[in-house]
């Protein structure tokens, strides 16, 4: 009996449990109680509704009291399992449920999910004699028509495969409108209404029908059924001779399965026959399933003609087989028999009504390699009974019992093994068990027995290496701490010794229990691992620079699992600290006004990594990903320490100062460089009031006799692979500086190989990553490109040496914006800076002696003109032959550029306003990268133009398509380049964001970086102030200048000269060059 309903009353004080103007009734008479069941009936008068909620509380207690009463009655009736039984056990379930809803409707409960609410009418399905009839019902759902029938069938995205049929009569005796189909035709939307159900509202006995029918295929599926010989009602009948058919019958039904399912039968499903218990018609839903699936299957196969005359028993099976999609065929009555008897003498042990599968079940050994196998047959309870003791108790049942033993010794012949000591138990070999476990135990399981075997790791293991370390008293500290270092081989989870794979390797099929679960070992990887243990067995003391190659695979590893570091001492604290990293990302520090971004909050706790452990380390954050923010969080949060020392491009200085005013303004920050910078006596001076000091490579190098002089907290080298090559001037003098860290940044950390990247970790780790040729040996994989090599490579020191992170990794794209911009300052060479003055001098000269503010206008427009061209380089402005090397550093800062682009297999778009300029710019960049350019402008035909945008288009490594501003501003889709650089700047900004909307636009799924270069204390800058807003063109002077007419000489000085504080010479460029 259940518990009965416990709820807590409706919270009211005792006045309002009864209203002052209620009628007078007694709650606990038969009156009040009719009128209960009236309302939940739906048929309860107004009157009643208001003396039933004038006494709410005796209005719930009724409720419950007749749930009880339902549910006891249901349980009585269910346990006698009587046929006679089934229409009243349905009208009690149509009671229950309407007296639940009630109750839900008092207590202000909503209907769960799967529920049906009340006057709704949900899709209902019915069974009978192989078919569905589907209908509309619900608890006091008004009536329906067949047209809305078919609209709710047709929202489930049912076939148009459903016919007439006369109304189903429902159990409170009322009639619906129906509509029938065959199981064949709905069968695959039959299932699909429990796997994927519709939004709609569907009835529980669709849902019931549709799991029903998913046990029949997963019967189907794993075999569990049997071919049966019925009588067809077509084919010729005479007095020797029947017509016949195949009927395929579900085998190996669990009886408690059933059993559970039956009961949970709703009442709708049998409204058709309302006699029929829920088990019944269970096994009558899965047999109609089973057979539908099997006709359709047969009918698949090619078989041999069945022959035309049976007439021997051989060939009635013939033609059995031959007919198994369910065709008739005519054979003789006696030979049917016969082969009736034969069949059913071979099903009967799966067929049983109440199949109870016996019990496989596997011991591992105690000791050694000897496993116990014995069957059992299931007992009373939880209680197991060995198969040949059940024999002589099963009575009426030995027959069943024996047939089922017979086919499972047939399918695991072991079982037949003489030398047993009694029926079913056999001791089998550790290959034999594995055989079992991996791979017979799924086909006795599928063959309807319960398999009852150790847990098995039907995964592979990873075999690895791994160091356990302990001090040997040894007074060095870091990396170069010697320790007492023992060898075991790990697979997975399994730890063993150079005596363990010895044993093991002796078995014939080496098996090992971990986490309770038996794996499987592969004797390749013992050998290997056997091998890499002897080896490393001749080296009893390692340093923690040793170890430390060892884990991140530098020193290379037999095994595919690598080498992992255990017990105590630099090396192993270093890796434990690496692993608690990356779980728990730094926040803000105090000071930094701004919100880093996820990845820049977990390479910001790379960061504080890397100093907890007295580690160098490079950053590696994709071109956009924000590496300066995240630097100067990490400087700011450090505060008061030694001072740092950022050195950088000298088109990024500018860009450091400006972001530390920005995110960081309590840091104090003195950039070095340039003409007026502390000279080498005052520079001890400057870095003692600062807590950050930039400057470039070149003044670096030229001052880094008293640089080396100074302790600095942390080096930081923006855009590292300037020192990609160690051998030059600039990588060896930066060695000489004195750090307690080193920091490099980086987006593309190898640009043309492996070499790249060793320069960089041995500048920030002196001597730890090992030698160049070894280190390069060890990360190469053979067979992959040498870009896949640097991700490899990447990939294993990430989170240790390198913090590395893409702009195609989803989680990172997630984060980013849409959009990108980034300003660059660029450099102006002597040959720019002289061309520049000449042109300003001969334009204030000509200016004074002028006449009309219409003259002075168009020379002082021309003069700006040629201004731009030479910041962008002379030979814009010449137009002479001569080389484009090294005579315009904003073309060094585009190639820079281009190089990051290509490094990471993207492409981009470069604009400029001057058409004859970027046909040059095009066949430079040709030739620089081996990589051909074109040149979109005006000039060409529409043809030549289009052919360009769809060759970028469909261009699937990197590239580059230079385009005239004018000409490729607008109406072009160029969305496969994610890079926009403008090279040189217009007065407009409408149209430099045109020309950033070519790759900026619907079907770009990548962040677009958009880079502006400029030359800073020149024009550019001036044209950059207007853009940005800060200022209009006509006020670059004097606000009350209405006219560029109107400037004088001064003026115009003023508004268009070189500004020698803010300028960027290329003196740096050249330096670094002449050190290369």
């Amino acid at each position: 009996m259940p518990e009965e309903l416990e709820i807590e009353p409706i919270e009211t004080s005792k006045e309002l449990n009864v209203r002052a103007d209620a009628p007078t009734i007694d709650v606990h008479g038969a009156r009040f109680e009719t009128m209960v069941e009236a309302a939940a009936w739906g048929e309860a008068s107004a009157e009643d509704l208001s003396i039933l909620e004038a006494h709410k509380a005796a209005w719930q207690r009724v409720l419950i009291e007749r749930l009880n009463d339902t549910d006891e009655a249901l349980d009585r009736l269910r346990a006698r399992r009587q046929p006679d039984d089934q229409q009243v056990i349905a009208d009690l379930d149509n009671e229950q449920r309407k007296l639940e809803l009630a109750l839900d409707r008092l207590l202000g409960i909503e209907p769960e999910p799967g529920e049906l609410a009340v006057g709704v009418n949900a899709l209902q399905l019915s069974w009978a004699n192989g078919r569905l009839v589907a209908w509309l019902g619900g608890p006091e759902a008004p009536p329906t028509t067949v047209e809305e029938l078919r609209t709710v069938l047709a929202a489930t995205d049912a076939p148009e495969m459903w016919g007439g049929r006369s109304p189903v009569t429902l159990p409170s005796g009322e009639k619906t409108v129906a509509l029938e189909a065959n199981t064949s035709d709905v069968l695959g939307w039959l299932l699909a209404l429990s796997s994927d159900p519709p939004e709609d509202e569907i009835g529980p006995s669709a849902r019931w029908l549709s799991i029903v029918a998913a046990w029949a295929v997963s019967l189907a599926a794993r075999g569990a059924m049997t071919p049966t010989l019925r009588r067809s009602r077509v084919g010729r009948r005479n007095q020797n001779r029947s017509a016949f058919g195949v009927t395929w019958q579900p085998a190996l039904i669990d009886a408690d399965r059933l059993r559970i399912i039956g009961d949970a039968m709703p009442g709708a499903v049998a409204a058709l026959s309302p006699s029929v218990d829920g088990g019944t018609m269970a096994r009558s839903v899965l047999g109609e399933v089973v057979n539908v699936i099997c006709h359709d299957a047969a009918r698949r196969v090619e078989v041999p003609a069945a022959p035309d005359d049976p007439k021997t028993i051989a060939a009635a099976a013939e033609s059995f087989l031959a007919r198994l999609d369910g065709a008739p065929f005519d054979i003789p009555a006696g030979l049917a028999g016969e082969l009736t008897n034969a069949l059913e003498r071979w099903a009967t042990p799966v067929m049983s009504r109440n199949y109870r599968p016996l019990i496989v079940q596997l011991n591992p050994p105690d000791s050694g390699d000897a496993w116990h196998l014995a069957v059992f047959a299931p007992g009373k309870g939880e209680q197991l009974v060995p198969v040949e003791v059940a024999l002589v108790n099963a009575g009426n049942q030995r027959r069943e019992l024996e047939g089922n033993l017979v086919r499972l010794e047939r399918l695991y012949p072991p079982l037949l093994r003489p030398g047993s000591l009694r029926r079913g138990e056999v001791v089998l070999s550790q290959e034999e068990a594995w055989e079992l476990m991996s791979k017979i135990g799924p086909v006795l399981a599928d063959s309807g027995f319960e398999m009852r075997v150790p847990a098995l790791s039907r995964r592979k293991p990873t075999p690895s290496l791994r160091i356990f370390a302990e001090s040997n008293g040894e007074t060095s500290v870091g990396a170069h701490q010697l320790a007492n270092v023992s060898w075991t081989a790990v697979f997975d989870d399994i730890e063993l010794t150079a005596a363990d794979i010895a044993r093991l390797a002796k078995e014939a099929r080496p098996l090992v229990r971990a986490n309770g679960r038996w794996v499987a070992l592969d004797h390749a990887d013992l050998a290997a691992a056997a091998e890499a243990l002897s080896e490393r067995a001749k080296k009893p003391q390692m340093t923690g620079a040793e170890m430390l190659r060892q884990a991140l695979g530098l020193d290379g590893s037999p095994l595919a699992g690598g080498v992992s570091i255990d017990g105590s001492g630099w090396a192993a604290d270093l890796m434990a600290k690496a692993s608690t990293a990356s779980l728990a990302p730094a926040s803000n520090p105090e000071g930094f006004k701004g919100e880093l971004r996820s990845y820049q909050a977990d390479a910001l706790a790379w960061l504080k990594f890397l100093d907890t452990t007295n580690l160098g380390g490079c950053l590696a954050l994709d071109m956009g990903l924000g590496k300066t923010p995240t630097i100067l969080a990490h400087l700011v949060d450090s505060i008061g320490d030694a001072p740092s020392l950022v050195i950088a491009p000298p088109a990024v200085v500018g860009n450091w100062a400006a972001e530390a005013r920005r995110f960081t303004p309590e840091l104090s920050v003195v950039v070095h460089h340039g003409a007026g910078r502390s000279d080498h006596e005052d520079i001890a001076a400057e870095v003692e009031r600062a807590d950050v000091v930039i400057t470039t490579y070149g003044t670096a190098v030229r001052d880094i006799e008293a640089l080396e002089k100074i302790s600095w907290g942390r080096i930081v080298l923006d855009e590292a692979q300037a020192i990609k090559n160690p051998a030059n001037e600039t990588a060896q003098q930066l060695r000489r500086l004195n750090a307690s860290s080193r920091l490099a940044l980086t987006g593309t950390p190898i640009e043309n190989g492996l070499g790249d990247l060793w320069a960089i970790l041995d500048f920030t780790n002196p001597g730890l990553v090992g030698p160049r040729p070894h280190f390069i040996a060890q990360l190469s994989v053979t067979g992959t490109t040498g870009r896949d090599q640097g991700e490899t490579a990447l990939r294993a020191l990430n989170g240790i040496l390198v913090f590395r992170r893409t702009k195609s990794e989803p989680a990172i794209a997630a984060e980013l914006p849409d959009r990108i911009d980034e300003l660059d300052h660029c450099s102006m060479t002597p040959e720019q800076i002289g061309l520049y003055q000449a042109v300003l001098d001969s334009l204030v000269t000509g200016a004074a002696l002028e006449s009309g503010a219409d003259n002075r206008n168009g020379r002082i427009l021309a003069a700006i003109t040629a201004l731009k061209q030479i910041c962008n380089h002379p030979v814009a402005y010449r137009h002479d032959d001569g080389p484009l090397d090294g005579r315009s550093g904003k073309l060094a800062r585009l190639e820079e550029i281009i190089e990051q682009v290509y490094a990471a297999g993207e492409r981009a778009l470069v604009f400029t306003h001057f058409a004859e300029w970027g046909q040059k710019l095009a066949e430079h960049l040709s030739t620089r990268f081996d990589t051909p350019v074109g040149c979109y402008h005006g000039g060409q035909s529409r043809g030549a133009r289009d052919q360009l945008v769809a060759d970028f288009q469909a261009l699937e490594g990197p590239g580059t398509l230079v385009l005239s501003l004018k000409a490729g501003g607008t109406g072009l889709n160029l969305t496969n380049a994610n890079h926009v650089i403008l090279y040189d700047r217009w007065w407009n900004p409408a149209v430099e964001d045109q020309a950033r909307d070519r790759a900026w636009r619907i079907g770009q799924d990548k962040t677009v970086i958009a880079h502006r270069l400029v030359c800073p204390g020149t024009v550019d800058e001036r044209v950059e102030e207007v853009v940005a807003g800060k200022r209009h063109i006509a006020d670059l002077v004097l606000p009350k200048s209405s006219s560029l007419g109107d400037l004088d000489s001064t003026q115009l000085q003023t508004a268009l000269g070189l500004r020698t504080d803010e300028l960027l010479t290329d003196a740096d460029n050249e330096f670094e060059r002449s050190l290369a």
